[in-house]
């Protein structure tokens, strides 16, 4: 049966009003998005990634402003192209161990069992920073920006544990090595925080925004 999205009335005039966009490739945040019912454009940003890690006092500070930069660029991308005002919805998410490094996307296989080995046993944290860059009509956009934290717990990963998985391919295109809505769920024993965070979006959170916003009357 297919699903039916929320028929919230600021959430139909938000799809009435804007241009909806989100500015990820990800299936995970798109399946997400998707529940809320509205129709919405994925442009990927083009932004690098890059951004110097040692600058940055904070995991939560580093990925917030990635998924600013994102946001960002995909904004002032289609700014002139639009009849409608924007609303993009940006996104980023990393995975920080238990020794405070923060874990991105893995370069090779052995970058991944590396990033998994040193998860056993310990509990790692993601973090998702969102942003959400809205036209008024005004110079500069309306922006509201929010970072959730997951701790994430993970039993005892064998070698022959690590080495499976990472044969299977999962790994290679997500935050710390890992994804816990699939075949990582056997090695998670217990997670604190929301469980949508560690896929790739807080949806609790991104709720919470859009009310607040409908409060301030920008939707």
């Amino acid at each position: 049966m297919e699903a039916i999205g929320l028929r919230i009335p600021f959430i139909e005039a938000l799809e009435q009003r804007f241009r909806v966009v989100l500015a990820s490739a990800s299936p995970r945040r798109r399946e997400l998005l998707d529940r809320l019912g509205i129709s919405y454009e994925v442009i990927p940003s083009t932004f690098a990634e890059d951004l110097d890690k040692a600058k940055y006092a904070a995991a939560s500070d580093y990925v917030l402003d990635t998924a600013v930069q994102k946001t960002t660029e995909v904004f002032h991308r289609l700014k002139g192209e639009s009849s409608k005002p924007l609303f993009v919805i940006g996104a980023d998410t990393i995975v920080v161990n238990s020794r405070g490094v923060i874990l991105e996307k893995p370069t090779s296989r052995d970058d991944a069992a590396a990033t998994l080995r040193g998860l056993s046993n310990a509990v790692n944290t993601v973090y998702t920073g969102v942003c959400v860059m809205i036209d008024t009509g005004s110079a500069q956009p309306h922006v509201v920006t929010a970072v959730e934290a997951t701790g994430v717990e993970f039993g005892e990963l064998d070698d022959a544990m690590v080495d499976a998985y990472v044969a299977t391919g999962e790994p290679h295109d997500k935050a710390g090595s890992y994804a816990y809505q699939s075949l990582a769920c056997f090695f998670v024993h217990r997670i604190r925080g929301d469980y949508y965070n560690v896929v790739g979006f807080p949806c609790a959170r991104f709720f919470q925004m859009l009310r607040e916003l409908h409060a301030e009357g920008v939707i």
